[in-house]
């Protein structure tokens, strides 16, 4: 059982414990006095008092009436909300309540005081109205224990009723009010116990709570500092990647382009003497060539993407590098496709026509390579991209600009790329296709 419940099982105990108290003390007084009228000894029992006592019955309606207003106060929902002047009203009107209970008992309980102070306890938020008022309601409860507002003027004494009955009789009335009375003493001070209790460990929770959100506080301000560590060296890496991505684009249009350029010049070099006509063909060729690579370049710097892809499908603008490349430079260039290449990411297409057009451009420029094959196969997700010439080969291969970046590029899709340079140079590229799964 946790506290709450143990402290609604007290307060229902002290209600009716003290509706117990209340009911036996009355009764006793209408019962006596009855007693004393049908035995003839209303004289000598009016002579023993000052004061001329209520009507028998009237003490026990009085004293109930009361008790049962009581009670329905203390039932009534939403004394949360009430205002500090509408729970002080509460409060008094409580308070006379029981003073009402207490006259109707000649003085001789008070503990009724005891249940309203647990009462108000529960239903006063305010911690400073609550204290003074806790304050005055023990004020009263003592000076009511040791007679101050009872008088042998006002007040008829339980103990002159219990004069009737013989010491047997009137010991074991006392004993009873007596066990009752201590009864509720005890539930009160256990009330007040448990009621300390619950502040000490609610108190103890807060604390620790505190001191937990002292901590969190400290590790989100460290996760903070990382975090902004974090986003400088996130930043410094985009500004990186982009600088390479960058570089690549425009390596990849200005390489193949510039190459196309140099394989037509050296053309026209040839054949100048032999065939000037042709040689104004070539040159148109290459005028073309060059204007093309302008568009690309612009266009790799605005948006970092090849105008071919713009215009055409990946495999179209594969064939045009391959017809633009064997008209500048007489290369052959076989192409072999067994791979639907129209359902692929930006990301993917942009990769494969950039590897392909590195792989020529590398086979003219630094192969010296006029025969080429480029097969694109698929199993399962995986696109495979061979190109192989017939160049000079390099038995040492040397990571240029190039190699690194369709390594880049490649890896950027979790792929691989392999390349020998025996009996030509090859390059084996493999990339995961997304849509493939």
């Amino acid at each position: 059982m946790n506290d709450n419940n143990t402290l609604f099982w007290i307060r229902f105990f002290m209600k009716n414990l003290n509706f117990i108290i209340i009911m036996t003390i009355a009764t006793v007084v209408a019962i006596t006095t009855d007693k004393i009228v049908d035995t003839m000894g209303a004289r000598n029992f009016l002579d023993s008092i000052e004061l001329l006592p209520i009507t028998p019955w009237m003490s026990v309606a009085f004293s109930l009436f009361a008790f049962i207003i009581l009670m329905g106060m203390m039932q009534i929902k939403g004394k949360d909300q009430w205002s500090n002047l509408a729970l002080f009203a509460y409060g008094v009107v409580q308070l006379l309540l029981c003073i009402v209970i207490m006259k109707c008992l000649s003085n001789s309980y008070n503990g009724i005081i005891l249940l309203v102070i647990v009462d108000l306890i529960i239903c006063w938020k305010n911690t400073k109205l609550k204290i003074v008022s806790i304050c005055m309601l023990f004020v009263i409860y003592l000076f009511s224990n040791i007679g101050l507002f009872s008088s042998k003027s006002d007040v008829t004494f339980f103990q002159t009723y219990l004069m009737y009955y013989n010491t047997n009789i009137r010991r074991m009335i006392l004993g009873l009010k007596s066990v009752l009375v201590s009864t509720n003493n005890l539930l009160f001070m256990l009330y007040m116990v448990v009621l300390i209790r619950m502040q000490i460990v609610e108190n103890h929770r807060i604390s620790l709570l505190n001191c937990q959100l002292d901590v969190a506080n400290e590790k989100l301000q460290e996760a903070n500092v990382r975090l902004e560590e974090f986003a400088k060296t996130t930043e410094k890496m985009v500004q990186s990647r982009e600088r390479n991505r960058l570089a690549r684009e425009i390596h990849d249009t200005l390489g193949h382009s510039l190459t196309g350029i140099i394989a037509g010049i050296d053309a026209c070099i040839t054949l100048i003497d032999l065939a000037p006509e042709e040689v104004k063909k070539q040159l148109n060729i290459i005028g073309n060539v060059a204007r093309q690579g302008m568009k690309d370049v612009r266009r790799s710097v605005s948006a970092l993407r090849p105008d071919a892809l713009e215009r055409l499908s990946l495999e179209e603008a594969i064939k045009q590098i391959l017809v633009d490349t064997n008209m500048v430079s007489k290369a052959e260039i076989i192409f072999e496709n067994k791979v639907d290449l129209s359902n692929l990411d930006e990301d993917e297409n942009e990769t494969i026509y950039r590897i392909i057009q590195e792989g020529i451009t590398n086979a003219l420029r630094h192969g010296k390579a006029d025969k080429m094959q480029v097969k694109i196969n698929k199993v399962y997700n995986i696109i495979t991209i061979v190109m192989k010439d017939n160049g000079i080969g390099c038995k040492e291969i040397k990571k240029g600009f190039g190699l690194r970046h369709m390594e880049e590029r490649i890896e950027m899709l979790n792929g691989s790329l392999d390349y020998k340079g025996e009996e030509g140079f090859t390059i084996i590229a493999k990339i995961p296709i997304r849509w493939g799964k």
